[in-house]
């Protein structure tokens, strides 16, 4: 897979993307190592894996170990005890790090790589431990080499061992064989003798040699995944932000950031839903008064500014359970969920509200003033349904600036 491949199927992602997913790859297909904190990541994402594949791994051998034992009766006629008790004796002492897998994962994890090679040379001396109590008749002692192979398609099979590991695991399971055959089996003595040692260790390190070229593809290849895993994890939670973020904009006026029209009118329709008598639901329908005057001799941009500071304002008298929405222009919309019939605090609301938006605005050195014309419609005095009462307070508001002296904007 080259550089270009890569970059073709990163296809449209941003450059925060394409540095910590692609380039991280190609790095890799061109040195063979992940950078350290890269590397930390891949090993976390492996623990879990770690730990259930060497638990699984100890049943396995374990089952197997008692299996083969079966045989020692014909294997090992002389030495039929002894070698049960080695055999015991592997089983438990493997069975120690399978506990510290499942009772103390993190300090398992920690020391994986230890706990997994002396693992399996502790396998590879059992079998050379049965094959030290054969005597040169029995089956064992020219058969049980062949034990041996399963530990070495074992480790690197089904192991997370980095290859260089493995490959030191494997050397300390073979070379102890060669030396045992040499000294203790004196198979270097004699043409026939000295070709069963070479067959036995060819067979040996075919064996790793092919086990060794397969764990470092599936390491290669795993590494692979890990990284267009985390790729795709990217992307999905990229395109989630993307729907998210236009969901927001659709409902949201882009200028002050308060939701617009639909979000309101939907957030208004619940809680005329939710409202129970002797609770009662209030709109308010305000328009800047002086406003234009201000965008007309200032510019758009001081408009836009007043616009983000009234929108402020509202917030902040508001309560966190009232609703205020930017219809457009210089109106807004307020909605008030009121624990009691609504005449008093309504116009309470009203008052803070014109107080509060009528406090000068500073800007880049000038003074700017406006005022708001309130207009406001009760549930269900005034309406039944959100549409009734945004009509009815959008009246009540005209109704109220014609009734009073129009507010002037000041510099």
């Amino acid at each position: 897979m080259t550089s270009t491949h890569l970059m073709r199927y990163a296809g449209p992602t941003v450059t925060k993307s394409f540095k910590e997913t692609v380039v991280p790859l190609i790095t890799y297909l061109n040195t063979g190592r992940f950078q350290p904190r890269l590397e930390m990541a891949y090993q976390i994402d492996l623990a879990q894996e770690k730990r259930r594949v060497f638990t699984r791994t100890y049943l396995l051998c374990s089952a197997l170990y008692l299996m083969f034992g079966l045989l020692d009766h014909w294997a090992l006629p002389q030495a039929y005890l002894q070698a049960w008790a080695i055999r015991v004796v592997v089983i438990g002492v493997s069975l120690l790090p399978c506990l510290l897998a499942l009772r103390r994962p993190d300090a398992f994890v920690r020391h994986y790589t230890l706990i997994t090679c002396a693992t399996y040379i502790v396998w590879g001396w059992g079998i050379q431990a049965l094959i030290l109590l054969a005597s040169p008749g029995d089956i064992a002692w020219s058969a049980y080499y062949a034990g041996m192979i399963l530990v070495s398609m074992a480790l690197y099979s089904w192991t997370y061992l980095l290859p260089r590991h493995a490959a030191i695991a494997g050397c300390a399971i073979v070379i102890p064989y060669i030396v045992l055959s040499l000294t203790h089996q004196g198979m270097g003595e004699g043409q026939q003798s000295l070709l069963v040692l070479l067959t036995n260790c060819a067979f040996l390190l075919s064996a790793n040699a092919v086990g060794l070229f397969s764990l470092y593809t599936r390491e290669r290849f795993s590494r692979h995944n890990f990284l267009l895993r985390k790729q795709l994890r990217h992307d999905l939670l990229q395109e989630e932000q993307a729907k998210l973020h236009s969901e927001h904009r659709s409902e949201h006026d882009c200028l002050t950031g308060l939701p617009n029209r639909v979000r309101f009118m939907r957030k208004f329709g619940q809680m005329l839903e939710n409202s129970h008598a002797p609770a009662s639901v209030a709109v308010l329908f305000l328009d800047l008064d002086g406003f234009k005057p201000v965008n007309d001799r200032f510019g758009h941009a001081v408009g836009d500014h007043v616009l983000r500071c009234v929108a402020q304002r509202l917030l902040g008298t508001l309560r966190a359970t009232d609703r205020v929405a930017r219809l457009g222009g210089d109106e807004f919309v307020v909605a008030l969920a009121l624990p009691e019939p609504c005449s008093q605090t309504v116009a309470r609301v009203v008052e803070q509200l014109q107080e509060c938006i009528g406090q000068p605005i500073e800007h880049q050195g000038r003074v700017l003033q406006v005022s708001c014309s309130i207009g406001s419609a009760c549930y269900p005095d005034d309406g039944s349904s959100a549409q009734q009462l945004m009509e009815a307070a959008d009246l009540s508001m005209y109704e109220f600036k014609r009734a009073r002296q129009p507010g002037a904007a000041a510099a």
